[in-house]
């Protein structure tokens, strides 16, 4: 197993990684799979957005209360204190999705239920893997960063039986949540990720980083296309 040093080396190169494993989710699997469901998608990117707001405003009150540190780096240690909060309660409520949607395409077909759980626990291999990097990296020791994750992954148990005994309603606004959670991917990435990239790397290693994070778009991507 990796050391904490040894991944703090090329600790860019993994939330690079992140970056790209956050948005390919957002865009290739979580989006369409909520426009499917809808006859007018319209609402769906209203949903997006609104996921997108609400982290926005909740990373805003999140650093109003923060300890601020004088660190020299105006602010930016600040801005990236409230990172790991963002990332549990975005991966918390993706993982509690996908436990609805597994139950209900379940309930459709077993055989569709077995494929779906089946996609989602391969496409979640590369978040994961950022999620680890991003933790370790805001001082999170290995140990810790396992308890969290796995219970954010008892959510996904969560999700199953709220969707096992709310199908209903989950039937109705699953597209618009699944829109909304693809909103705080998008806004993790965008706002949190990629400016860390630039603020650690400055004016080096351009290409290298872009390889790591086209790499990554591409292996979300081709993992999200052969599970569908």
């Amino acid at each position: 197993m990796w050391s904490s040093r040894a991944v703090l080396k090329i600790i860019v190169w993994l939330i690079s990684f992140s970056a790209g494993a956050f948005l390919a989710v957002a865009f290739l699997d979580l989006l369409p799979e909520a426009v499917k469901m809808v006859a007018e998608p319209h609402w769906v990117f209203i949903a997006a957005l609104v996921g997108f707001s609400l982290f926005f405003a909740l990373e805003r009150i999140l650093m109003r209360h923060f300890p601020k540190h004088d660190s020299g780096n105006t602010g930016h240690a600040e801005h990236t204190e409230s990172l790991p909060l963002l990332v549990v309660l975005g991966d918390t409520l993706h993982n509690f999705l996908d436990g609805a949607v597994i139950v209900l395409a379940y309930l459709a077909n077993p055989a569709v239920g077995l494929a779906t759980a089946f996609a989602i626990a391969a496409h979640e291999i590369p978040q994961e893997i950022g999620d680890f990097a991003i933790l370790l990296d805001q001082g999170w020791s290995k140990s810790k960063i396992i308890v969290v994750n796995l219970l954010s992954s008892l959510s996904t148990i969560v999700g199953v039986l709220a969707g096992y005994y709310a199908a209903t309603f989950f039937e109705g606004y699953l597209a618009y949540l699944l829109a909304g959670a693809a909103g705080i991917f998008i806004y993790i990435a965008a706002s949190d990720l990629i400016p860390e990239i630039h603020h650690r790397a400055g004016h080096k290693h351009a290409y290298r980083i872009l390889l790591v994070f086209v790499a990554s778009l591409a292996l979300t991507g081709y993992l999200i296309f052969l599970t569908h």
